[in-house]
């Protein structure tokens, strides 16, 4: 593994990773300033750049090279079986894979795919094959080179978040690779939760809530802006994470969650899920926790509970991590 640093950009927050060799040197997570990022879509490239040459210095990383975990409305991600064919055949079709998503010329895109699987005939001849295909604007990508330039570094990759899971997933779940994964993400404006069959993603469920209503609400109790209300819900000001609103929050979600597991259990009835591993922003919340823990089925497990070290970098940082080892 050569050096390497995995970032995130989120809503509320950057995630910077260091990985050298196979070990986690250093992280950072860092809360962005207001407008750069704007509904998940980073808005201020020079600005983020100017953010991130700051963060690289203050916490002495010295890696220059960087792999993105490119935001949800960046890339398109579908999982897809197609006839066999050749490699060049496939970047050849994947466009029209796409093009009910594409806005503009098919050639204004950048095309990727990892591939799952082969199936085969009963004559034993590989007739189809699974695949995970992801498309990126080229400009957009173009910005974010020039935006990691800026601050000093050099953009060598960038994917989706859900193969950066996928291939932390892989790596934690080692020696146990066929079991079914499922990753809560308590984040800032959503939360989502990403399972992945027999060790393969295979889809995403978003709730459109997170820690900003939890934020809101508190602002409203104390009646100070949003930064001033994310402070209290961190430092558990006058034991706020317990009043009764903010507890109505971690409900509502946690019933979302519940419903999101009970539909994937009824549709896959064979599968081997049986513990929801959380991490996010959010995560740090034990009575969030706790109602989330009383509505699922499964059991409920921090996703750093599987690694004996790096466990805030894992808990905070999941997919900028995983982002690393892509």
């Amino acid at each position: 593994m050569a050096n390497i640093l995995g970032i995130e950009i989120g809503n509320k927050t950057v995630k910077v990773v260091e990985i050298k060799g196979n070990t986690l040197r250093n992280f950072a997570a860092v809360n962005l300033p207001d407008n750069i990022v704007v509904n998940n879509e980073l808005v201020a490239f020079e600005a983020m750049g100017d953010l991130l040459k700051d963060i690289v210095k203050e916490h002495r990383m010295k890696t220059k090279k960087a792999a993105l975990v490119l935001p949800d409305s960046a890339v398109y991600l579908r999982r897809m079986v197609l006839p066999a064919m050749s490699e060049k055949q496939l970047m050849v079709n994947m466009p029209y894979e796409f093009k009910d998503v594409l806005s503009e010329d098919k050639d204004k895109y950048m095309y990727d795919y990892s591939m799952i699987g082969y199936r085969e005939d009963e004559e034993g001849k590989v007739t189809e094959m699974e695949l995970l295909g992801a498309v990126v604007n080229k400009s957009l990508l173009e910005k974010y080179q020039e935006m990691f330039k800026r601050a000093g570094l050099k953009l060598v990759k960038a994917g989706p978040r859900e193969t950066a899971l996928s291939c932390l997933v892989t790596i934690l779940n080692e020696g146990n690779k066929e079991k079914d994964f499922a990753i809560l993400d308590l984040g800032y404006k959503t939360t989502k939760v990403e399972i992945f069959k027999d060790g393969v993603y295979e889809v995403t469920r978003t709730i459109e809530s997170g820690a900003e209503d939890i934020v809101n609400v508190i602002a409203e109790i104390f009646d100070v802006d949003p930064h001033i209300a994310s402070a209290y819900l961190e430092t558990n000001k006058d034991n706020v994470q317990e009043n009764e609103r903010c507890v109505d929050i971690y409900s509502s979600i946690a019933t979302e969650v519940m419903r999101v597991m009970n539909y994937y259990n009824f549709e896959n009835p064979d599968s081997t899920l049986d513990t929801l591993y959380y991490c996010g922003g959010a995560s740090y919340i034990p009575r969030f926790i706790a109602e989330i823990a009383d509505m699922v089925s499964l059991d409920l497990k921090p996703l750093s509970s599987l690694s004996d070290v790096d466990k805030d970098a894992i808990g905070k940082c999941a997919p900028a991590v995983g982002a690393c080892y892509e």
